[in-house]
């Protein structure tokens, strides 16, 4: 995983599986994700903003790679 992967939750993790994101930055081991799907927007207060976390790799499993 790097920089500029889609990315979603693994199956594992039941009703988190339809969660999309682009990994933004590293933190050590992890990966801070932006979310991009409708729930994660739909959280914040302001339309125009993203959720973000940071999340280990074991839990996400990438959907298309950067081409970089």
């Amino acid at each position: 995983m790097k920089i500029g992967d889609l990315v979603k939750y693994d199956k594992s993790l039941s009703g988190l599986e339809n969660c999309m994101g682009v990994i933004v930055g590293v933190n050590g081991q992890a990966f801070k994700v932006q979310w991009l799907d409708q729930h994660s927007i739909a959280s914040t207060t302001n339309s125009s903003l993203s959720e973000t976390s940071v999340e280990v790799p074991e839990f996400l499993e990438v959907v298309s790679e950067n081409g970089n």
